[in-house]
């Protein structure tokens, strides 16, 4: 049991501090394995600030057969 003269301290919600980059730091560059040339190149957007990706693979709904193995 407890003492009903002790009461719960008010716990409220939390703030988390803004953040910024230590000062004097570079911005990392995003670089890909470029197959063709064996390098990893920087990565630079087609078109300004959106980025796309397609990823192929096998979408199966049913039995596998020949198809999915091309």
């Amino acid at each position: 049991l407890q003492d009903s003269s002790e009461q719960t301290p008010y716990i409220g919600k939390r703030v988390q501090p803004s953040w910024s980059p230590p000062a004097g730091t570079e911005v990392p560059q995003l670089r890909l394995y470029n197959s063709l040339t064996r390098t990893k190149e920087p990565f630079v957007p087609q078109k300004g600030n959106k980025v796309t990706w397609y990823s192929c693979g096998p979408t199966v709904y049913d039995a596998s057969h020949m198809g999915h193995a091309r």
